[in-house]
């Protein structure tokens, strides 16, 4: 693992494709051309040191060796500056683009249910199926915006939480009544395992759901063929804990560390051919986060894969003994 993330760290190619700029801006080729500039520096200083009585020589040459290094450290300062701009306009512009894309896509939304609840008797059997077809598609660009937007909020330190005590137990299990159908659809079975009946967690109610939606519909996707899904529920130190195992096709351990990125997805995900936009966990990792708890996970390729979150109870948090591990 910390191969692998050093490996990273001096892959100057990666970085340069993952920012946008080439080889010679990247961060790590400017620090370490700085660090080969001070070591010849030091060097160059402690040989005319030798060589040299003269104080006048002595000025001189550490003078040049610290014009140097405030001129490489100018260039890198302007680069990460560069970059960071950068990074805020296209995070304004997603905010900006996906606010100006939701109202049509609401308005779509909203007139193929006008046609298929109020107008479909006139409709033929192929047209009501490509209405039907056309107001899935909807759905499927509405979430589409709404994670863009969620991206943006988060990127920008501005996702709202609009907290409320909850319990939790009762959100898992809304969660999954909205995903037998999908599971039964996709020969999976779904089953929750809880012996709680009451978890009481002050969270977003909205942002809360769109964690348990991305986590359950991700395993039920990520299962090649039939197979099934455990959601386990229980109480740990404090901290009200979710669990979704499934049999399905896990996650390739060079992939594991970039899993929660932004737009990553892993191989496995191609090869399967589910749709996505590489956002889901990036997102709910921050949403589980801003609700003072933490998002991990346990994967084995071709054997499945445990994705765990958990929450602060109410009474611990109160009491301020809701410590993560």
């Amino acid at each position: 693992m910390l191969r692998q993330r050093i490996f990273d760290e001096l892959n100057l190619r990666k970085q340069a494709d993952d920012l946008g700029v080439k080889i010679w801006q990247t961060p790590s080729f400017l620090f370490i051309v700085m660090g080969i500039i001070i070591i010849a520096a030091m060097t160059g200083v402690y040989v005319v040191s030798i060589n040299y009585d003269s104080p006048e020589v002595l000025v001189i040459s550490e003078s040049i060796v610290v014009v140097l290094l405030l001129t490489v450290g100018s260039f890198i300062i302007r680069t990460v500056e560069e970059v960071a701009k950068s990074n805020k306009m296209k995070s304004e512009f997603v905010s900006i683009a996906s606010h100006q894309l939701k109202t049509p896509i609401s308005e779509l939304k909203w007139q193929t249910e006008l046609l298929l609840t109020k107008f479909s008797k006139g409709l033929s059997e192929k047209q009501i199926e490509i209405m039907n077809e056309i107001s899935h598609s909807g759905d499927k660009m509405g979430r589409l915006i709404n994670d863009l937007l969620d991206v943006a909020r988060i990127d920008q330190g501005q996702l709202a939480l609009n907290k409320e005590k909850m319990n939790f137990c009762k959100m898992v299990e809304d969660a999954i009544d909205l995903q037998v159908s999908f599971a039964k659809l996709m020969n999976i079975e779904l089953k929750m395992i809880c012996n709680l009946k009451m978890l009481e967690v002050f969270v977003d109610k909205r942002r809360l759901a769109v964690v348990l939606d991305n986590l359950i519909s991700n395993a039920i996707k990520y299962i090649d063929g039939s197979g099934k899904v455990d959601v386990i529920v229980e109480s740990s130190d404090g901290f009200a804990q979710f669990c979704i195992r499934d049999n399905g096709v896990g996650i390739p351990r060079n992939e594991q560390n970039n899993l929660c990125q932004k737009f990553f997805r892993s191989n496995n995900s191609i090869k399967n051919q589910t749709d996505g936009t590489g956002l889901g966990l990036y997102i709910a990792k921050n949403i589980v986060e801003q609700s003072g708890g933490k998002l991990w996970f346990k994967s084995i390729e071709n054997v499945g894969s445990e994705f765990y979150f958990s929450i602060p109870l109410v009474d611990s948090e109160k009491k301020g003994l809701a410590v993560l591990k």
